[in-house]
């Protein structure tokens, strides 16, 4: 049964981002933020946990035709793939600071699976759609990183080809009185809604920084150009504190590192885009979504103790892959 969940968001003129979430257990009203804030943490949340269980659920998609054929479907299978879905989701939404990705995970499933017919077609479909909403997140968040690198560079958004869905959003306006008529958007898909927030984004022309200390990105708070984040680094202090200090480090041999990670995560992803088609045997060359955030989660470890003074230049790369 189809539920009323979703996110409803809306943007005020001094640029807050406002989000109240209807969720299964009620409505949530989640904290106010930017949108610039919002594409950077996206950006960099872990989805290595989340990976695992999706991989499980794309490697038992390819156990559904019985002896090959569709129509024979495997309901025990079947089963299989949906309470482990249910019990993502439910997870997810359990998170009681933001139980936003389970909500639009929730209102995705019923929006694009189809009423059960009884025919192995519908089973076998049904799984594959699944598949698709659940790797779309993690999709979206490498469109995100995409955008972000490309700004940084000084690089023209094309939105005629590179990034035409963003042209080509179609969105639910809601208008609400109170004092006058407030314009609210309204979602029930994760990647609507962060696209909304990329063509909000890249509209406001942030000036997108990567940071010479921790290789992260950031929106500097004034127009003029800066090198360090206020990100904590190193015992209680930030890379704009520590940078001074490990001046000697970010030369060319840091720069090395830091473009040698942003080189091996783009050519890592490409390995692991294939994991999203059941269809396809992965080869060895292949990852799967959860062995690309092991080896995300690893690197960036190499990355920081690199730049925090705590693993020598020779062993990070390592770690990364380039040696």
């Amino acid at each position: 049964m189809k539920t009323d969940c979703g996110l409803y968001a809306s943007i005020t003129p001094d640029g807050t981002l406002k989000r109240d979430l209807a969720a299964i257990h009620g409505k949530v009203s989640l904290a106010d933020t930017t949108v610039e804030d919002e594409i950077i943490m996206f950006s960099e949340l872990d989805f290595g946990p989340y990976a695992t269980v999706v991989d499980l659920i794309i490697t038992s998609t390819a156990f559904i035709p019985h002896e090959g054929h569709i129509e024979d479907a495997d309901m025990n299978v079947f089963q299989f793939i949906l309470d482990t879905t249910t019990d993502l989701v439910n997870t997810l939404e359990r998170e009681d600071e933001d139980p936003l990705y389970g909500t639009l995970a929730r209102a995705m499933i019923e929006d694009r699976t189809s009423v059960d017919d009884g025919s192995g077609l519908y089973v076998y479909d049904t799984s594959q759609e699944i598949v698709s909403i659940l790797t779309e997140v993690m999709g979206v968040q490498f469109e995100v990183h995409q955008v972000l690198s490309d700004m940084r560079q000084g690089v023209p958004i094309d939105f005629e080809n590179k990034y035409d869905y963003l042209r080509m959003q179609e969105l639910t306006q809601i208008f609400e009185a109170g004092d006058g008529l407030t314009s609210r958007y309204y979602f029930r898909s994760i990647a609507d809604y962060y696209y909304f927030l990329l063509v909000h984004f890249i509209a406001s022309k942030p000036n997108v920084a990567l940071c010479e200390c921790c290789g992260r990105y950031f929106i500097p708070a004034t127009k003029r150009r800066t090198l360090y984040c206020d990100r904590e680094l190193k015992d209680g202090k930030t890379c704009k504190e520590l940078a001074p200090s490990l001046k000697h480090r970010l030369d060319a041999k840091r720069k090395k590192v830091i473009e040698e990670f942003d080189r091996a995560k783009r050519r890592m992803y490409k390995r692991y885009e294939r994991a999203g088609d059941p269809g396809k045997k992965l080869s060895s060359k292949d990852l799967s979504y959860s062995e690309y955030y092991e080896w995300l989660e690893q690197a960036t470890d190499a990355r920081d103790q690199y730049l925090a003074g705590e693993l020598s230049e020779e062993k990070a790369l390592e770690i990364i892959g380039v040696k």
